[in-house]
């Protein structure tokens, strides 16, 4: 039954792991999806949508402040602040962003933050902050291996570069481009390149290299099947034979710039006609072809009349389209504020009584808790007492039996070997040998007798007192394995009940170096603190051990001494580490200094 439900346990548990993580995996699908449909609207300056869409999305999901997909919304907002002309928070916002970004190294948003930083500084003419961004995002595409980020970010420090009219620098950007491999993720960036090397070339009226770099750039093209991008090559080939006096040769061009853009009514076509028409009018000038000139000058006029009539087409829609969005948004908001209110009544009504339950259940755990610990407390003291009053007993009886043997079966051995003594003498060569015999098993009881009482109480304690007990102890266990050595800094004598219950706690714990730890040397040391604290420091070298594991086995009556030292309102403390020995503390408060008895 019990592997049954453990199987059970870990099924529902493995589902669980695997419902979360299809879980975060559609969370993710989808916010990637909100955000490519956010840059669309970007794309398009529908700035109103794109902001609306962004708060729709966090409403949804609850992201904390430093997460990567909050992250990722705020940069668009932050975009949309800068295309509607608040530069001032957008570059707050950016620059906030990057910051938290530094706690996520690898995440490809710091190449779009670097990026658009750079894109600020740029078009407010600060290119050295633009450099050194986009020198960050080409250090970031690098480091995640990103090839379409790298070349991009190369194109941008050369166009930086040559901003600042430092054609040397651009042109080492430019030409890093070209050294990469001619694939679908390189080839419009290396044409690209190739294009601005051409334009840098004709700056320095070096016409043959920006032919050649327009030619190779045009090859890419032409292979990408990129009618603009062969459109505007072409374009670009006729003004470098504008610039040489070669008209026919421009004039080639422009037409081969018309005929690839064909019937291409996009606003990018038309540009692009217009521009061709507008030079193929400059170059049939040039030649003294006016009636030529005149019919492309006339085309270019019409064509920038289309592109103007568009251009207010687009607009009038855009404000019609942005006014019939806001008439839904005001109805959506409407339904949205009722639904609010009363979901906020609700939630209102749930947390209270939610929070009510978890003060009940706290108060209640609390005061079941307060109460076990009352039950722990009282047993844990009636437990010590229980353990002090025991050991008292002991050792008062130890006490009494060590003086009765002492004073009384002693004394009574010692009395009857002097009748035998007396009676030898009387008897003189005539007493019989059992007499001797009598004296010897009399001698040898005597020093039964008196070993046994010092072995139940040192008879050195209670003569001399608790200093000169320890000596006599270390001198007594030391041999040749192991070394024991006391400093007593010259206490004085307390309570004799005082001392022999320190006494017996340092013998204990002496008998567990002995016994346990496998020590070469040991010490202990004695102290007394202002008068009324007698301090003690037992210390070995031996193997240790966990302290943790031995109070609970309390296989070395470690909780039978700290209750010992409890009793007596003392501290008691011990450190050990495997392999680093052992070191006890123990203070006690000092009984009042009485007399010693004579023994």
């Amino acid at each position: 039954m019990k592997k049954k439900f453990l199987f059970s346990f870990f099924f529902f548990l493995l589902l669980g792991i695997f419902t979360h993580a299809q879980d975060q995996t559609n969370k993710s699908a989808y916010i990637n999806k909100k955000l490519h449909n956010i840059d669309s609207l970007i794309k398009e300056n529908q700035f109103e949508q794109a902001e609306s869409l962004i708060q729709s999305t966090q409403n949804t999901f609850t992201f904390r402040a430093n997460d990567e997909e909050q992250l990722a919304f705020d940069f668009r907002a932050a975009m949309i602040l800068y295309e509607k002309g608040d530069e001032e928070r957008a570059l707050n916002s950016l620059l906030i962003g990057f910051e938290k970004l530094k706690s996520i190294p690898f995440s490809p948003l710091n190449i779009e933050y670097a990026n658009y930083l750079a894109k600020i500084f740029f078009n407010s003419q600060n290119f050295d902050k633009a450099i050194s961004y986009n020198k960050i995002a080409l250090k970031k595409a690098k480091l995640l291996k990103d090839t379409v980020n790298i070349t991009k970010s190369l194109i941008r420090l050369g166009s930086f570069f040559y901003a600042k009219k430092e054609e040397d620098s651009a042109l080492i950007y430019f030409r890093r481009v070209t050294y990469f491999p001619v694939t679908p993720k390189t080839e419009v960036r290396i044409s690209n390149a190739l294009n601005n090397m051409g334009v840098i070339a004709l700056s320095k009226d070096n016409f043959d290299l920006a032919k050649a770099y327009a030619n190779q750039a045009l090859e890419i093209k032409v292979k990408l099947k990129d009618t603009l991008g062969v459109a505007l090559l072409k374009v670009n080939l006729g003004n470098l034979y504008h610039f040489e006096n070669n008209y026919s040769a421009a004039i080639k061009n422009y037409k081969d710039a018309i005929r690839t853009i064909g019937k291409d009514e996009s606003v990018d076509g038309l540009n692009f006609k217009k521009v061709a028409y507008e030079n193929l009018s400059v170059s049939y000038d040039s030649l003294g072809d006016y009636q030529n000139a005149y019919f492309y000058l006339v085309k270019y006029d019409k064509v920038n009349k289309e592109l103007t009539d568009e251009y207010l087409a687009e607009n009038f829609a855009e404000v019609e389209a942005k006014y019939n969005l806001a008439k839904e948004e005001q109805k959506t908001e409407e339904e949205k504020s009722k639904t609010f209110r009363a979901q906020v009544l609700f939630v209102g009504l749930a947390l209270v009584t939610l929070t009510f339950l978890i003060l009940a259940f706290i108060f209640y755990k609390n005061y079941k808790l307060k109460e076990q610990n009352k039950l722990e407390q009282i047993h844990s003291n009636l437990q010590t007492r229980i353990i002090n009053a025991t050991i008292d007993a002991k050792e008062k009886e130890r006490k009494t039996i060590a003086e009765i043997l002492h004073d009384s079966v002693s004394a009574l051995l010692s009395s009857a070997n002097l009748h035998l003594q007396a009676s030898k003498a009387q008897l003189n060569s005539k007493a019989p040998a059992e007499i001797s015999k009598a004296q010897e098993i009399v001698k040898e009881a005597s020093v039964k007798i008196r070993d046994l009482s010092h072995k139940l109480i040192s008879s050195v304690l209670l003569k001399f007192g608790l200093a000169f007990a320890v000596h006599d102890i270390c001198e007594k266990y030391s041999n040749s394995e192991l070394e024991l050595i006391s400093d007593d800094n010259g206490i004085k004598r307390y309570d004799q009940k005082f001392e022999i219950k320190i006494y017996n706690i340092i013998e204990e714990l002496i008998n567990n170096i002995l016994k346990h730890s496998k020590a070469k040397n040991a010490s202990i040391t004695l102290m007394e603190r202002n008068g009324d604290k007698l301090l003690i420091q037992i210390i070995d070298d031996g193997k240790g051990f966990d302290v943790k594991r031995e109070r609970k086995k309390d296989g070395l009556g470690l909780s039978h001494i700290e209750a010992r030292v409890k009793i007596m309102k003392g501290v008691f403390n011990i450190n050990s580490k495997k392999g680093e020995g052992t070191s006890i503390f123990i203070s006690v408060p000092v009984y009042k200094s009485v007399k010693a008895e004579l023994v």
